[in-house]
């Protein structure tokens, strides 16, 4: 890493339009930072303050984990397509991810990213200079929606748009979904946590369509409202969704799906949970009225989240692909946080929806909390489905009814 002075040229609008009118120079401190294979230009905070460099160009060295993920996930794609790709980053703002799709897939014939800050546009210029990678990234100054809008026309979509805002990906989804060819791939990533994650249920309803639930499992519930947002969006142009895999990591949760034309394998519904002894129920959207409210187990009130996706979240075959992919990427920082996550995703992939944790359970029942690995040893000694689930380390997917768990949890 190194620091720089530089005049940064910034350009306005005009309001309304994308057109460079008048052009003015900023004296900003630069610094070069290095991640994976890239080299990019950053305001220096040392010199500015954090708060004032992220006014000037917002950049996460937190989700560097997730451009980890993105990278082996493209490079699996582009290896099992067989063919150049055409990626899009609408929402680049450093324009770090779409340089590294760039400069480290050698599958992607061009990433277009572009950015509706000009200084943004500016310094991933620079950077896209810096790497020698002008004959294969683009870089434009637009509004992500009016982007993406563009290239929804024949001859103009891409193979993978990913669309990773601050906050709600809600406004980008439609116009993601127009820009994508049959069979290309969109990344979409959520932060806000609290509206998916029950906190503010009425917010993921307005966003996302459903209703969201404060449960040990809530960043499951997360990436299934997020899936069936997806899934709706491509509902109106008859079009349908293949979820390949998907992870909830720190902040955020982050989903990868296939755009297809055929009927989606898995469907949408609701999803009844007990508080008050953990049973919890998928409901298809079609059964929704014929389900009582009282629960089977307790008969007490049960609450309800969605409508969301309701199948499978992760393709196995494809995330065993991913795995395989890593094997080849020994400069990756995260390796080895990275062949984890895939493991315990490989390991949870045909698991039921929804997970029960050991926390919650030893709570609820005031029992004493058991090794997870013991007891998914003794749930597969007697025939069945039991595995550990990325989203939570004492969290463990089972086949079975909470009557039968809590059997082997008092025994």
């Amino acid at each position: 890493m190194g620091s720089l002075k530089g005049a940064m040229k910034v350009e306005k609008l005009k309001e309304g339009r994308h057109t460079e009118t008048r052009q003015r120079w900023v004296k900003v401190p630069l610094k070069i930072l290095q991640e994976g294979k890239v080299t990019v230009l950053l305001p220096d905070e040392k010199v500015l303050g954090s708060e004032a460099a992220k006014k000037v160009l917002f950049y996460n060295a937190f989700t560097a984990f997730s451009r980890d993920f993105s990278l082996c996930f493209l490079k699996t794609y582009a290896r099992l397509k067989g063919r150049p790709i055409r990626v899009a980053e609408p929402l680049t703002a450093s324009g770090v991810r779409g340089l590294r799709y760039a400069k480290e897939v050698d599958e992607v014939r061009e990433v277009v990213i572009s950015d509706i800050n000009p200084v943004a546009v500016d310094f991933a210029r620079m950077s896209v200079a810096l790497n020698g990678l002008q004959c294969k990234v683009r870089v434009e100054l637009s509004d992500a929606n009016e982007f993406l809008s563009a290239h929804g026309v024949k001859g103009g979509r891409f193979d993978v748009v990913d669309v990773d805002p601050f906050g709600s990906p809600a406004p980008y989804v439609d116009s993601a979904i127009r820009s994508t060819l049959i069979g290309g791939v969109i990344a979409v990533t959520a932060t806000d946590m609290p509206p998916l994650c029950g906190v503010y249920p009425e917010v993921a309803l307005r966003r996302y369509g459903g209703l969201s639930l404060r449960t040990e499992y809530c960043h499951e519930i997360a990436v299934r409202l997020l899936l069936y947002l997806l899934y709706r969006e491509a509902s109106k142009y008859n079009l349908s969704i293949k979820p390949l895999t998907a992870h909830s990591t720190r902040h955020y949760v982050r989903v990868y799906v296939q755009l297809l034309s055929t009927k989606s394998v898995g469907g949408v519904g609701f999803l009844y949970h007990c508080f008050k002894c953990l049973h919890r129920e998928v409901v298809d959207i079609s059964d929704v009225g014929l389900r009582s409210t009282l629960c089977e187990n307790c008969g007490g009130a049960m609450k309800l989240a969605g409508p969301l996706w309701t199948g499978a979240i992760f393709d196995k075959r494809f995330c065993e692909e991913l795995c395989a992919t890593l094997s080849m990427m020994d400069y990756l920082s995260s390796k080895s946080s990275l062949k984890k996550l895939l493991s315990l995703i490989v390991a949870e992939a045909d698991g039921p929806p929804t997970y029960y944790t050991l926390s919650s359970l030893s709570r609820v029942y005031r029992i004493r909390e058991p090794k997870t690995q013991k007891l998914i040893e003794r749930l597969r000694s007697q025939g069945f489905y039991a595995s550990p689930t990325h989203f939570n380390f004492k969290g463990l997917r089972f086949n079975g009814r909470i009557s039968e768990l809590l059997n082997f949890l008092m025994s």
